[in-house]
């Protein structure tokens, strides 16, 4: 490793990760040290000397990475996709059976697609899901944003506390949060319905909203907000006009997330629900416990190219929003 003094031709210096430039620059400052010159001195065309690589923390495109060289990791990767995804696969290719065994398959067919296109009771159990969704992607991610500001001014401790509790909640069993949600509801006298359901489907969709906006706060510049207060900005205008623009990505993901767990909530749905507030979800175990055939392969079918929709839409509006 070539010292860098002012005679030294900076193409020479080579270095290709930050700790081998920190174990340079600090042999060079030990060793102006010594000789009497000022240790934190640096030559003038170190300032603006750049790696021959970048520089990166990510250990993924380490060479030495021993992950690389473990027994079958190809075979493991492939095995765990394949697992994930092929059976999907499999009920989209059965959606479009023509007979009436959900997986016998009897020729090719637009039938069942036809008949959930037209049956009242599917119609009827979409439109309540996604009007419970709806009402509740706008009402969890409005608090949740608001969460989220109010956690980015407490104190360490407070912000800690805060964070812990509201990511307990996803981790507290649906069965153990239906039964609660469904004492409360009782308690402050309300039956079950639509007002009930949007209410739990609220409250358990806030800590998706959470998550994707405190990632995305926590990665801006502060800087930004200072420059806002410098130069006369209230704090109403500086959370208007440069922090929720800011936030903007992680509110799209967010919220987009929260539609998602609403549309496929069923636990907690299934303690809320009357005759005329069946959600989707519901309704699909109520097909399966009748018999399985291929109108259940056709709905899973649109709910996954829902989920694909919307998981392009976030991602195509998130990057768009972060240039």
């Amino acid at each position: 490793m070539s010292m860098l003094h002012d005679d030294v031709d900076p193409k020479a210096v080579k270095y290709s990760d930050s700790e081998e430039f920190g174990a340079l620059v600090a042999k060079t400052q030990a060793e102006r040290a010594a000789s009497g010159d000022d240790g934190a001195q640096m030559p003038e065309w170190l300032e603006d000397k750049k790696p021959d690589r970048p520089l990166s923390t990510r250990r993924s495109g380490n060479r030495d990475n021993t992950l690389k060289r473990f027994p079958a990791v190809g075979f493991l990767s492939v095995f765990v996709l394949a697992f994930l995804y092929v059976p999907m696969l499999i009920v989209v290719f059965f959606s479009f059976n023509g007979g009436r065994q959900a997986l016998l398959w009897e020729g090719f067919s637009f039938r069942w697609y036809g008949e959930v296109f037209t049956n009242g009771a599917i119609i009827k159990a979409t439109e309540t899901s996604l009007i419970v969704a709806a009402i509740a992607t706008a009402l969890s991610t409005l608090l949740g944003v608001l969460y989220v500001l109010a956690i980015d001014h407490m104190s360490r401790a407070g912000s800690a506390i805060a964070t812990a509790l509201i990511n307990a909640s996803m981790l507290i069993p649906e069965i153990v949060l239906g039964v609660a949600t469904m004492a409360f509801i009782r308690l402050i006298g309300m039956a079950p319905g639509y007002v009930p359901l949007v209410l739990a489907h609220t409250t358990f969709c806030i800590p998706f909203v959470v998550m994707p906006i405190r990632a995305r706060l926590q990665t801006l510049d502060r800087a930004c907000f200072e420059a806002a207060e410098d130069l006369g900005a209230s704090g109403f205008i500086t959370v208007t006009r440069v922090t929720l623009p800011l936030l903007t990505p992680g509110v799209i993901s967010g919220a987009l997330m929260a539609f998602v767990v609403s549309m496929d909530d069923f636990m907690i749905s299934n303690f809320l629900t009357t005759a005329g507030t069946t959600t989707l979800p519901i309704y699909i175990f109520s097909l399966i416990r009748k018999g399985v055939n291929p109108s259940i392969n056709v709905v899973a079918t649109l709910l996954l190219l829902l989920a694909i929709i919307i998981t392009v839409t976030s991602t195509v509006l998130t990057n768009r929003k972060s240039k």
